[in-house]
């Protein structure tokens, strides 16, 4: 493979400064909702960012990931977390978080609705594919401060290649969700491993858990599998781009299409 090649797509660490400069004034941040009940985690509420430094080509969220400038409105902090509390209060939730893009966008905003949720009994899930944390090992030092704090760092595909032709972004930066989660446990950050499969096969998902267990044996025991829901705008994305998924989620069980295919 040539560099050139290996160096197609964007730079998702470009990308996520320049998106930040949209969805981020201060310590406010945009957002399309501020509190949904979902299934996640036994029960969550859980808020809807908007601003992502990837272009997933499965991802559900459009308008949130795609138009950030044109999407949303921006929330401060406090507003965040009394809709999440409200919320919580409501459905008997332990958890909150927030969703659909990419929660590191906006530090200052973070890091103010951490220290909330720190003098509270909740847990925040920070949901992340690791690119800004692992691009800057003090970002996981800063939210070393935080108790009631659980990153989920989910990794996009099992090889560079892979998540090259499915986020868009150059394979290079594949590494910095593994650099994320190694730069979390050496700060003592409550965190795990999610990886997106619909694009694997059974053999990169062994090299990829070969991976997670050189960094921390833990990863294995909290692994989160995630294979996605052929949505319809979902499946015409991914054929208008000539992405075929190995598996998907077909309601609450995963087939194998390969598997299918050779049959």
């Amino acid at each position: 493979m040539t560099a050139q090649a290996e160096e197609r797509g964007f730079d998702p660490v470009k990308l996520a400064a320049a998106t930040e400069k949209v969805v981020a004034v201060d310590n406010r941040r945009k957002y399309v909702n501020l509190a949904r009940p979902l299934r996640f985690y036994n029960g969550t509420s859980s808020a809807t960012e908007v601003g992502c430094n990837l272009r997933c080509a499965f991802c559900f969220s459009d308008k949130p990931v795609r138009k950030p400038g044109s999407t949303g409105k921006f929330y401060t902090p406090s507003e965040v977390f009394n809709a999440l509390d409200r919320s919580a209060k409501k459905h008997g939730h332990k958890i909150i978080s927030a969703s659909a893009s990419e929660g590191t966008l906006g530090r200052q905003h973070l890091f103010e609705l951490l220290e909330l949720v720190d003098q509270s009994e909740y847990v925040y899930v920070l949901e992340t594919n690791g690119i800004t944390i692992g691009d800057d090992p003090e970002f996981a030092t800063q939210l070393a401060r935080y108790r009631n704090l659980h990153v989920r760092v989910s990794i996009k595909g099992t090889n560079a290649d892979e998540y090259s032709r499915i986020t868009g972004a150059i394979p290079s930066s594949y590494e910095l969700s593994y650099c994320a989660l190694k730069h979390l446990i050496d700060a003592g950050v409550s965190c795990n491993a999610c990886l997106s499969l619909s694009f694997s096969t059974e053999a990169g998902l062994d090299e990829a858990k070969l991976r997670l267990a050189e960094l921390h044996p833990g990863l294995l025991i909290s692994l989160e599998e995630e294979y996605i829901t052929l949505f319809p705008k979902v499946a015409k994305r991914l054929a208008e781009e000539g992405l075929r998924p190995t598996a998907v989620r077909r309601r609450g069980r995963v087939v194998r299409l390969d598997a299918l295919d050779k049959s």
